[in-house]
């Protein structure tokens, strides 16, 4: 895997599945605890209109991207997850089946981020 692929995987899997699901899991929420709040905002959900459903959709569409795109961004390193001016540094490497390693975010070619960003607005 390299570093396309992971971004494109990332939109998919942490972006796409994330933000086409989240207002479904909201109108009929399950599992346990905070029930109370959970069916509030389920009750509150379903008295939205379309146009307002849409709105509700694309506000948690934008706060989904921007937190996969926040992540990427300390991994590439231009967005500072410490204090100071000495930093350390993260380094994301891939170990495929056949023993091949490889570091995703290294400063060579396109950024995660940017790739992301990318992928992110491309349909569906």
């Amino acid at each position: 895997m390299d570093k396309t692929a992971f971004a494109r995987a990332v939109t998919q899997a942490a972006y796409r599945k994330v933000g086409d699901g989240i207002l479904d899991h909201w109108a009929h929420p399950v599992g346990r605890g905070q029930r109370q709040m959970k069916q509030a905002r389920a009750d509150w959900i379903a008295t939205l209109d379309d146009p307002s459903r849409a709105m509700l959709r694309d506000l948690v569409d934008e706060a989904v991207h921007a937190g996969v795109f926040g992540v990427l961004c300390v991994l590439d390193g231009v967005r500072a997850i410490e204090d100071g001016p000495e930093r350390g540094g993260l380094t994301l490497t891939h170990h495929d089946a056949d023993g091949r390693v490889t570091q995703l975010n290294a400063e060579a070619g396109e950024m995660l981020h940017d790739l992301f960003n990318g992928f992110s607005r491309e349909e569906g």
